[in-house]
C-alpha cells in the first residue's frame, strides 16, 4: 500500500464514520431505554463484557527504527462469549485475532494468529477480575512478518467501573516459546496494557490504550504512548468507531520486538448482546 492509496483509504474511513454518526442519531430511539452513554461506554470498552463482537483495525506505520518505507497492520479480532464452560464453570471470553501486515518497504501478507481465553473469575461492585491464557502460531507468509515460533503463556485482567465517567483496565499477557528454541533462541517477554478511557455525556471518549513490553531474559522494554479518540452508540448492535496515533516514548537500546516510531490505528468495532 503506497501513502497514496493510504489517504485515500483514511478519507473514504472518516467519510464512513460521518455517514455512520449520521446513522446513529436516526438510531438512538432504538437504544436501550434507561442507559446513559456513560454506562454503554462501560459495557462496550470493558475487556470482561460477555458481548459477540467483531473488531476491525488498521495501524498505519510512518516511522520505523533504522528502516524505510511504508509499513501497516490490519487486525481482524473475533470475540465469541460463553456463559459457561465445559470444562471451567465460569463465563469465558474467546479472542481469535489474525492480521495481514505490510513490512517496512517489503512485502504484504498474512502475520501470525493469536488465540486468548479470558475467564471472568470474580464480579464486585468495583469491577470484575479475569484470568486465562494465550496463544501466538506462527502463520506468517513471510519472515519479515511475524514470529516463526509458537508461543504459549498466562494472561489477567482488571477492570474497575465504578468510577464516574471515568473507566481504567489492565490486561497482563504473558509469552513463553516453545517450538523453535535450538534455532532462533528463546523468548519470554510480557506485555502490559492500561486502559484509561473518559466518556462524555454524548458518547464521545477519549483515553489510552498502549502495550507496554518487557523482554524477561534481558530487562529490555519498549513503552509506547498513544490517545484514542472515538465515539460509542447503541442502535440495532452497539457500536465503537476512533482514531489512534500513536509515537514511541521510550525503547531500551537494541530492543528488537517493536520498533515502530509513529503511526495511526483507525477501527471499527460491532457489539452484540448475548
Amino acid at each position: 500500500m503506497k501513502k497514496e492509496s493510504f489517504i485515500k483509504t483514511l478519507c473514504l474511513f472518516i467519510s464512513f464514520l460521518i455517514t455512520q454518526a449520521t446513522l446513529a442519531q436516526e438510531e438512538k430511539e432504538e437504544a436501550e431505554e434507561g442507559k446513559t452513554s456513560v454506562e454503554l461506554s462501560q459495557e462496550v470498552m470493558n475487556p470482561t463484557t460477555l458481548a459477540w463482537q467483531l473488531q476491525l483495525e488498521e495501524f498505519t506505520i510512518f516511522d520505523t527504527e533504522g528502516q524505510e518505507g511504508f509499513a501497516q497492520n490490519f487486525r481482524f479480532r473475533g470475540i465469541i462469549p460463553l456463559e459457561k464452560g465445559l470444562l471451567l464453570p465460569f463465563p469465558q471470553l474467546i479472542r481469535v485475532i489474525a492480521f495481514v501486515n505490510t513490512a517496512p518497504g517489503g512485502p504484504t501478507g498474512l502475520g501470525d494468529v493469536t488465540l486468548n481465553q479470558f475467564f471472568i473469575l470474580s464480579k464486585k461492585q468495583w469491577g470484575q477480575f479475569g484470568a486465562g491464557w494465550n496463544a501466538t502460531i506462527p502463520t506468517r507468509t513471510s519472515p519479515e512478518l511475524g514470529s516463526p515460533q509458537l508461543q504459549l503463556g498466562p494472561a489477567a485482567t482488571v477492570t474497575f467501573t465504578d468510577l464516574g465517567n471515568w473507566q481504567m483496565y489492565w490486561i497482563l499477557e504473558n509469552f513463553f516459546s516453545v517450538t523453535g528454541n535450538d534455532k532462533y533462541g528463546s523468548n519470554a517477554f510480557a506485555i502490559l496494557q492500561p486502559n484509561i478511557f473518559y466518556t462524555w455525556s454524548n458518547g464521545v471518549y477519549a483515553g489510552i490504550e498502549p502495550e507496554w513490553q518487557i523482554d524477561y531474559r534481558t530487562g529490555k522494554v519498549a513503552i509506547p504512548m498513544n490517545l484514542r479518540l472515538g465515539y460509542i452508540w447503541s442502535g440495532k448492535l452497539k457500536y465503537n468507531a476512533y482514531i489512534e496515533p500513536e509515537f514511541m516514548m521510550y525503547r531500551s537500546e537494541g530492543y528488537t520486538r517493536n520498533l515502530n516510531n509513529f503511526g495511526i490505528r483507525f477501527g471499527y468495532r460491532w457489539y452484540i448482546p448475548m
